[in-house]
């Protein structure tokens, strides 16, 4: 996971935007010290390379680590360093809080993965770019580590037309052959539209457009949606957005969808890590 200079001078300064007031008083910023990340939960880890670019910018040695992915068992240590005394109680609580809450949307993320992959035909699990403000290079970590692809990164990676574009262009005619000038200006990206009901699908499709996005249709409506599409446009990709989690995933994956689109790892409960320092004096 890329992650500029300037971002991780950003963790730290949220933490300590001055002085470790406490670790100086008490004399012990100089004292050589150990820290070690151990998860007392199952799971899959992510973040470790983001904190090991915190070890290398606060000048503290990485002695072992698991790579982003891996799978967890409760005990496990995730990262072990050691360092001077106040760069070791600089990295704890900034290391600590990327890999509970990376971790903890890597394994919602594998778990919903897991569940796509045992789908006939397999489902691809994405993910919006409506995650957490403030954590979205922590939140792709952990979606990257599970298993999944972010739908979109941001505007300007696709192109995906909602109804608050469409709105815009007046007519399906204007649509249609706005379709037909995006398709030649951008011959190589694919036209995402979203759609609320099969009547408007039926009309994009017509249209020629890649992939049809539904948002919120039940799972019994987007079967038949599914099913009608495909025996007209066999080369359409058909995606299932709105309120899709690890409670009803299963049933969206049995649709027959090209893929899920979801927020729900962004949500996920932290993986419970706990954080042993030890004195090296």
């Amino acid at each position: 996971m890329f992650m500029t200079t300037a971002a991780i001078e950003r963790l730290i300064e949220e933490d300590i935007p001055y002085i470790d007031l406490t670790s100086q008083l008490l004399g012990i910023d100089q004292a050589p010290a150990e820290i070690d990340y151990i998860t007392r939960m199952t799971g899959v880890v992510a973040g470790t390379e983001i904190v090991a670019k915190l070890c290398r910018h606060l000048d503290i040695e990485l002695m072992s680590m698991k790579r982003s992915g891996e799978t967890l068992s409760a005990g496990d240590s995730l990262l072990k360093a050691r360092g001077s005394g106040a760069a070791i109680h600089t990295l704890w609580k900034v290391g600590q809080n990327i890999l509970d809450y990376s971790s903890g949307v890597a394994t919602m993320t594998r778990k919903m993965v897991d569940i796509c992959e045992v789908a006939s035909p397999k489902v691809a699990l994405l993910t919006t770019r409506k995650s957490i403000p403030g954590t979205k290079s922590l939140a792709i970590a952990g979606i990257v580590a599970g298993g999944a692809v972010p739908h979109r990164l941001g505007l300007s990676e696709t192109i995906l037309i909602f109804k608050q574009h469409r709105q815009f262009l007046g007519s399906d005619a204007a649509l249609a052959d706005k379709i037909a000038e995006i398709r030649h200006l951008a011959c190589e990206k694919r036209i995402v539209i979203e759609a609320d009901t099969l009547e408007e699908a039926r009309r994009f499709a017509k249209m020629g457009v890649d992939i049809i996005q539904f948002d919120k249709l039940s799972v019994e409506a987007l079967k038949l949606a599914v099913a009608e599409l495909r025996s007209k446009y066999p080369t359409l990709h058909i995606l299932a957005a709105g309120g899709i989690n690890g409670s009803n995933i299963a049933q969206y994956c049995e649709t027959g969808v090209n893929g899920i689109v979801t927020t729900a790892p962004y949500y996920a409960k932290a993986l419970d890590i706990k954080v042993e320092i030890r004195s090296e004096a």
